[in-house]
């Protein structure tokens, strides 16, 4: 079994020269343009949805499929967003433990 790369591997060290000329590969030219503006429309919506998650992090849990519709349908229930009743769910744990409630 081959060791994988350690965290702090170096990219710059990677040559260039294993790359296709740009031009020069095997999809005709109409699919290099459509591929071309698709990444950049995907670009662009990343860096405007971005925006609201400076300084944020991601957290997740993997839950049985009954539990996140029961969630979801409460979400509707309550006129609220999954995101919101989440936040309330981890300020309430934050309460139960006695810690403050700093998740905005």
């Amino acid at each position: 079994m081959n060791k994988r790369a350690p965290l702090s591997f170096n990219t710059e060290k990677v040559t260039t020269a294993s790359l296709t000329p740009a031009g020069k590969t095997s999809l005709p030219s109409n699919a290099q343009t459509e591929k071309r503006e698709n990444a950049q429309s995907n670009k662009r919506a990343n860096t405007q949805t971005k925006k609201g998650r400076a300084g944020r992090q991601f957290l997740a849990a993997h839950i049985l499929p009954e539990a996140a519709k029961q969630f979801k349908l409460l979400a509707v229930q309550r006129d609220k967003t999954t995101q919101d009743m989440l936040i309330e769910a981890i300020n309430d744990l934050f309460a139960k433990h006695g810690l403050s409630r700093i998740a905005d």
